[in-house]
């Protein structure tokens, strides 16, 4: 009896599940892959229509809340805090009067009218000639009104930040080769009577090594320069006919102004010579430097190198007048920025890179890989990126190359720190040499932080 129960209920169990097949067949059709996976993890006990297993969670809407500082002229950025409803000095003046050509950026950050005196708060980004450092200047400045008018009185600067871990991580291990004029400075450090033949090569090389900039007190801030010290160590080559000649230098200190100069004094037993980064003398990867100096001379043109990449420019709608909007932070909306570029003929994929330029282990914040020349905001998602979060404000670069394949990696937003740009490249070429074949990036501030400025 026991038995023919036993026997009955599997044949009842399969006419209803036949049953259940064929009434359902054309619906079953219709259910997507997923639905099967959540129906094998749900309880045996608990029964779901197919119709409850699509639904989708709804993803939260990306708002960005807008901005309501504007550009002024094109020349400079009126914060939403400067209430220019309190009188003072018209914006336009002001703007005239401060505004150099040299300056990347200026932003005007709060003011306080006295009767007939308005003492202007502003912030100053020069050019960076330089390619190593985004410095930023806090300045103030007085205006005066005089009859109808009103006149700068005064103007001076109360910060100077010079981004030691962006020099740092940008210097340190750097390679850089001479012009003919910027060269002839460098025979000073050689011995007595030493110069550079006609065709000679010059390249000077940073030691990779872990120094501070600090900015040294200025006895008058009226005066829109100032002095740094640090200690890095490197050297400098000359390559010509008759062979290869070196010398050993350190440096101790160097100078910085709002016209965008950076500069360094290199001193070795023989004398000593300022070196300006940008300025006659231009970066080169550390892939090319060990190239042109090595004494097996090998086809550059076949070598991955940055410089035998193509460029193509990246844009993104999540910049503002050079600054990253607030909801990129992490703790404003943790969204990544919208990007756009163009598409490279022989390019199946791309890869993108957020990194920290001021942290000198070159921090990943976000990482990606598409094959659309294309990312809307948040695409990233929270896997692929966490925003900055910084205590004062960081430049942060989004990296994006063209790859002839896609490649895996173990790569998560926040959770790799390079230490250079070039691993990017090894990262990209490690199991396919010349995968990379072009690359772009964007740059940006991120000032969104628990100071007020």
């Amino acid at each position: 009896m026991r038995r023919s129960v036993l026997v009955l209920t599997t044949v009842l169990s399969g006419i209803l599940l036949f049953a259940g097949c064929i009434n359902n067949t054309e619906e079953a059709a219709a259910i997507p892959e997923v639905i099967e996976t959540v129906t094998a993890e749900s309880p045996e006990n608990e029964k779901s229509s197919p119709e409850e297993n699509t639904v989708e969670e709804e993803k939260e809407p990306i708002i960005i809340e807008p901005d309501n500082s504007y550009i002024c002229e094109g020349l400079c950025k009126v914060n939403q805090e400067y209430d220019e409803a309190a009188g003072g000095a018209p914006v336009e003046t002001i703007v005239k009067e401060l505004r150099k050509e040299s300056y990347e950026r200026m932003v005007l950050l709060s003011h306080t009218v006295d009767g007939d005196k308005d003492t202007v708060r502003y912030k100053v980004l020069p050019k960076d000639i330089s390619g190593i450092a985004h410095p930023y200047i806090i300045c103030s400045a007085e205006f005066t009104k005089d009859g109808e008018e009103w006149v700068l009185s005064s103007k001076e600067w109360s910060e100077w930040v010079v981004k030691s871990n962006e020099i740092c991580s940008k210097l340190c291990g750097s390679s850089w080769v001479s012009d003919s004029g910027e060269a002839k400075d460098l025979e000073k450090l050689f011995e007595s009577g030493f110069t550079f033949d006609e065709g000679s090569e010059v390249y000077i090389h940073f030691i990779k090594t872990f120094s501070r900039i600090t900015v040294l007190a200025n006895e008058d801030p009226t005066v829109f320069e100032t002095k740094f010290g640090t200690a890095y160590e490197g050297t400098v080559y000359c390559l010509n006919e008759d062979g290869k000649k070196s010398i050993d230098f350190i440096c101790t200190e160097g100078i910085v102004n709002d016209e965008g100069l950076l500069s360094f004094k290199l001193v070795t037993e023989n004398g000593e010579a300022d070196f300006e980064p940008g300025n006659g003398n231009s970066f080169i990867s550390d892939g090319l430097f060990k190239l042109c100096i090595s004494d097996e001379k090998s086809d550059i043109s076949k070598a991955d190198i940055y410089e035998n990449l193509d460029n193509f420019e990246v844009t993104s709608e999540s910049i503002f007048y050079g600054e990253w909007i607030k909801e990129t932070g992490a703790r404003n909306g943790n969204i990544s920025p919208e990007l756009s570029w163009e598409k490279v003929n022989g390019a199946d994929a791309y890869a993108l890179f957020m990194v920290d330029l001021d942290e000198g282990d070159f921090h990943i914040h976000g990482f990606g890989m598409t094959d659309a020349n294309h990312l809307d905001y948040g695409e990233l998602g929270d896997k692929g990126y966490l925003g900055p979060m910084p205590s004062d404000p960081h430049n942060y670069t989004v990296y994006v190359f063209a790859l002839k394949k896609a490649v895996e990696t173990d790569i998560r937003g926040d959770k790799w720190n390079l230490g250079d740009a070039e691993k990017l490249l090894e990262i990209l070429n490690k199991d396919n040499p010349g995968n990379a074949i072009a690359y772009g990036s964007v740059t940006a501030s991120y000032e969104y932080l628990e100071r007020v400025w």
